[in-house]
Order: C-alpha cells, then sequence, then structure tokens
C-alpha cells in the first residue's frame, strides 16, 4: 500500500505501528550467578517533510511500550521542524496558543509595518484592533484547535455579536492574512483555513449587542457660527509664550503652543482633517488668483484624491505666512507644523494629545462646553453646515471639501470645480477657508 503523500510540515508518525522485538540476554547477579532474561525493543520507521522534502528515520526504545516509542518520534520530528524555522522565529507549534502567537509575532509585525506597501497609520490601528479582538476572543486556545472552521465561525460570530457584523467581517480579512498566512509561513500550519472564506462571521442583526458607538450622534456636532468666531478671534490674538516645563524648555514650549494655535486655526477656517495639517509641507502652500493655497496631495488625503484648499480668511493666511517665514525650518518637505521637539511631522498620538488638552482650555477660557466633547473632526462638521446656510449646494459642497465617494456623490464631475465656491465665500466676506468640512454621515 502507497504512502499517504506527506505536506511540508507533516509526518506519519500517527499511522506507523511501532514493531515489537523480544530478545534473550544473560544478566550476572550479585552472587556470581547468570540469569536468562527476555528484553523488549520497540522499533519504527517514519518519514516527515521539511521544506517540501520527505526523509525518512528510525526510531528505537527499549522497554516500555509502542506509545513511548511513539512519542519518542514525535519529539524527534518536533526538533526537525524547530530547526528547519529560520532563527529568531520561535517555536511555535499547532500546539502553542494562539492568543501568544498574534500577540508575540503577528501584532509586533503589523506595528513593525515593514512592508513593501507601509500601511497609513489609521490602517494600521484598524488592523491592531482587528488583531487585538481576535486575541481576545480566541484567548489560550491551541493553535490546531484555532484553525477548525466550526471554531472560527464561532470566534467571528463572538465578535460579530460584541462589536457588530462589519468589525466581524473585517476582522476575518485582517485575521487571514496578518495571522493564518504568517503561521503558514512559519511553518506552524500547513494552509490558511480562511483562503478561500468560506465560513460563516456574522449573525443576524437582533443579536448584535449595543455598544458605544450607537450613541455617537449622525452628522456630528458644531459650534456655531458666533462661537466659531468667537475663538477664530480668540486665538489670533493669543500669546503662545509659555514657561519651561518638566524636561521641556520654555522655547519648546512656546514652539508647541504656536503650533497649537496655528493648526487649530487652519481647521477652523479651513476644515483640514488633523493628520492632512499634520502633514502639510512648505511645498504644499503658494499663492496664485489672489489668495493663498494649501495641497492635500493625494498619499495625504483620506479618499486618495487630491485637492487645493484656498484661504479665505486673509487673517490667517497671513499668520501662515509668517510661520513659512520664521518657524518652519529650510526645505520644500519641511512640515507647516512640525513636531515642538524634532522639527518632523508631529506623531499623531502626541499631536491628538496635546490638541484635547488645548480644547479643553479653550472651552473653559470662552464659556464653549461643547470643546470639552469634541474632536478635530468638529471644524469640518461646523463649516458645513455654515456653507449650507449661505446657500452652497450639497453637491458643491461635498466636491470641495474632499470626502468619500459615497457621501459624496462623486457622479457629479462637472462640479469638482471649487473656485466658484471660493469666489462666492469672498462676496459674502466671510473670515473661512475652504477645505473640509463634513456633511451629514461623513465619518474622520
Amino acid at each position: 500500500m502507497p504512502r499517504r503523500r506527506l505536506e511540508p510540515g507533516q509526518d506519519n508518525i500517527a499511522s506507523t505501528n511501532p514493531k515489537r522485538t523480544e530478545t534473550e540476554v544473560e544478566v550476572k547477579l550479585k552472587n556470581g550467578r547468570t540469569k536468562t532474561v527476555k528484553k523488549v525493543t520497540w522499533s519504527m520507521q517514519w518519514y516527515i517533510n521539511i521544506d517540501g522534502t520527505v526523509t525518512k528515520h528510525f526510531t528505537r526504545t527499549l522497554g516500555g511500550t509502542a506509545n513511548d516509542c511513539r512519542q519518542q518520534a514525535r519529539a524527534r520530528a518536533e526538533e526537525l521542524r524547530r530547526l528547519a524555522r529560520l532563527p529568531g522565529e520561535g517555536a511555535w507549534t499547532l500546539y502553542s496558543q494562539m492568543n501568544g502567537f498574534v500577540e508575540k509575532v503577528c501584532e509586533p509585525a503589523v506595528e513593525a509595518n515593514d512592508y513593501e506597501k507601509p500601511l497609513r497609520p489609521k490602517t494600521q490601528a484598524r488592523y491592531l484592533r482587528c488583531l487585538a479582538l481576535y486575541r481576545e476572543q480566541i484567548g489560550a486556545t491551541r493553535i490546531v484547535d484555532a484553525v477548525v472552521p466550526a471554531k472560527l465561525s464561532e470566534t467571528f460570530k463572538a465578535i460579530a455579536t460584541a462589536h457588530g457584523n462589519p468589525s466581524a467581517k473585517q476582522a476575518a480579512k485582517i485575521v487571514s492574512k496578518y495571522v493564518m498566512d504568517v503561521a503558514v509561513a512559519k511553518q506552524v500550519i500547513d494552509h490558511n483555513p480562511l483562503r478561500p472564506l468560506t465560513i460563516s462571521v456574522t449573525v443576524a442583526e437582533d443579536r448584535v449587542r449595543p455598544h458605544r458607538g450607537d450613541a455617537k450622534p449622525k452628522g456630528g456636532q458644531a459650534l456655531s457660527p458666533e462661537e466659531r468666531a468667537r475663538v477664530v478671534d480668540y486665538l489670533l490674538e493669543l500669546d503662545p509664550t509659555s514657561p519651561a516645563r518638566k524636561r521641556w524648555t520654555a522655547e519648546q514650549q512656546t514652539a508647541k503652543r504656536a503650533c497649537l494655535i496655528d493648526i487649530t486655526l487652519t481647521q477652523a477656517t479651513c476644515g483640514l482633517r488633523i493628520a492632512e495639517a499634520r502633514r502639510l509641507t512648505r511645498a504644499d502652500v503658494s499663492e496664485h488668483d489672489g489668495l493663498m493655497w494649501l495641497t492635500v496631495t493625494e498619499d495625504v488625503s483620506k479618499t486618495h484624491r487630491g485637492r487645493e484648499v484656498p484661504v479665505i480668511d486673509e487673517r490667517v493666511a497671513e499668520r501662515l505666512r509668517g510661520r513659512l517665514n520664521h518657524v518652519v525650518r529650510a526645505g520644500a518637505s519641511a512640515p507647516v507644523f512640525p513636531a515642538p521637539a524634532s522639527g518632523g511631522v508631529w506623531e499623531r498620538g502626541n499631536c491628538q494629545k496635546a490638541v484635547r488638552a488645548f480644547y479643553d482650555e479653550l472651552a473653559d477660557t470662552l464659556d464653549i462646553p461643547l470643546l470639552h466633547d469634541v474632536a478635530t473632526h468638529m471644524w469640518r462638521t461646523t463649516l458645513n453646515s455654515e456653507w449650507a446656510d449661505l446657500g452652497i449646494s450639497a453637491e458643491r459642497r461635498a466636491a470641495y471639501f474632499g470626502h468619500s465617494v459615497d457621501v459624496n456623490r462623486a457622479r457629479y464631475t462637472d462640479l469638482t470645480d471649487v473656485s466658484e465656491i471660493a469666489r462666492m465665500l469672498r462676496s459674502q466676506d466671510v473670515h473661512q477657508d475652504v477645505s473640509i468640512a463634513v456633511t451629514q454621515g461623513d465619518s474622520q
């Protein structure tokens, strides 16, 4: 009977029966006499496929049982698999815990982001969240059990129940590429059980538990025109000078506060997303047609559609000119709003933390409680609401603000020219810039 074909990493130990051999040997006793005894030997010949090459091995044990011989053969097979792995990859096996594999191998790989096409920051954060959901749900289940289709379906349905069907679908896709494919590459499993994805990962909507996101009001929250004007006027007069604090010098603290003031002014009058403002460079600022223009490039835009944003409020434009002349270091790629310490692009988490504290300060100083509860995306909702009141059509606002295709009804391709909106706003003598206000249903 021909042997079963072995895939890479597989062996035939489980289907091989050890052979029992008895031999008679003479044993010398303490009193000088000899005694004939029978000794049992177990032996088996087995095969294993390592990296596509099948090799033959022989295991022999003295005494014990057939299972002892088989266990010794399994130990040798596992050692061969471990030795075949690349240095530093660890001895991960089918019997390792899946949550440990995700935490120590998969998540660090996504965090390192060392891919041919690196993940964008928000995409990277979303993928890490999916991996965390899966890791928490699968727990200490052995990898050999975690890859069973029934267990996979059960796991993702549990995620769907707790976090919604879209989260479960996305988690399944991320786990397929960033967990299962990695496990195959490291020879922990022999194939990806999620490719192609044929298991059920969702549940009926009435089974999905309400979660915090359901309470988020549609369309976001906005300041009134009077409140926005108060914020802008206050920031234009605010002195950024700050004393030294902890490990930060007075110069660094002042640079940080000046950056917070200017980036908030830009968002409050232009509606740039925080990520677009952080990554704005000197090369992205130009002047023509009597206006300052900010270019949001395709690789920075959330929707990967580049656009030009005119700065309508001349007071803010003058502020940015001063920043370009006196604050921003030389070089076309230098960020307009640099990190206070390094001068490079302001790291997302550090920037958002600083902005959050700054908004709390503004909320108390200007008596605008809403600033305690909102993020920078609020400026997009605020500007969108104001422009709607000015009579600017939803189609033109959508094209002007660079929203997603579905939300902005991008089929109106003849409405992508934003110069008409700039003319309308200037004719209204409205001190605001043009960029990215949020339409109903658009999220950051």
